[in-house]
């Protein structure tokens, strides 16, 4: 196998054309820790306004990642990442734009959004490789795509850094950050032109339904139960977070907590 990731055909072209596709999905994903400053002296943030933004960066990752299995599901890995990554490009852009901190946590929270990534080449990846090959497949597919963190670290800012002219002298950070969706998204373009779910003559396999976990136990029931808990609160979590910082009231933050209810009973 290590000799055909040399080549560029057929599992191996799957392979390195959905492992850049998970890496720039992280590039997009951790693009503002390396202008953590920049970003709170432009906006004139305090410390806990960064860390709040920080926490925004996760916040819709699990949840997301839970969505897009299902949509995964049923429209296949090819259009689920691409969607994926163009979408990336909104929230991107958004967050280059904006001139205060609401505007800040709001984007941050949809780019959240597109750390789902990861679950959707795992599919891919195992539609392409054979048991045995699997596991180094998934390893290269998860080792190249988790860099994606590393390279947003090192590069991003000196893109801003040798763009500043166009921003009065400043360290270039909204540019840089636009920058990662518009590629993003063009790269999700040429995904869905250039991949397939699955080799020729191999049915993509969709479950009949798309929704919740099917279990064969009375133990296996509540342990879904159970593992349902800490999703809701985690969210309900991040709702008084952003009460906290004025960006809902009381009343709003009710009408969540009763949403977030409902949806826990709806799942069980």
């Amino acid at each position: 196998m290590l000799k055909g990731l040399l080549s560029f055909k057929g599992r191996y072209r799957i392979l390195h054309l959905t492992w850049f596709a998970f890496f720039l999905s992280f590039v997009v994903w951790f693009n503002f820790a390396p202008f953590q400053t920049a970003v709170k002296e432009a906006i004139g943030l305090t410390e806990g306004q960064v860390r709040t933004i920080a926490i925004c960066n996760v916040a819709l990752t699990v949840p997301a990642r839970i969505i897009v299995g299902m949509v995964l599901d049923k429209y296949g890995p090819r259009i689920t990442y691409s969607l994926l990554l163009m979408y990336a490009a909104i929230p991107c852009i958004a967050f280059a734009m904006a001139q205060n901190f609401s505007q800040l946590v709001i984007s941050r929270l949809a780019l959240s959004i597109v750390g789902a990534g990861f679950v959707i080449g795992i599919r891919m990846v195992a539609e392409w490789f054979p048991p045995k090959e699997i596991g180094i497949a998934e390893g290269i597919y998860g080792g190249w795509g988790n860099f994606g963190s590393a390279a947003a670290a090192f590069t991003l800012p000196s893109i801003a850094v040798g763009t500043a002219f166009l921003a009065a002298g400043q360290i270039n950070w909204r540019l840089a950050i636009a920058l990662t969706g518009i590629i993003a998204a063009i790269y999700g373009v040429i995904y869905l032109l250039s991949a397939q779910d699955t080799p020729s003559g191999k049915v993509y396999q969709r479950p009949k339904r798309h929704g919740g976990m099917e279990v064969t136990s009375h133990k296996s029931f509540w342990l879904l139960i159970l593992m349902n808990i800490p999703l809701v609160g985690i969210l309900g979590v991040l709702a008084w977070r952003i009460t906290q910082i004025g960006l809902l009231n009381q009343s709003q933050l009710l009408i969540i907590y009763l949403l977030l209810v409902g949806l826990y009973l709806f799942q069980a």
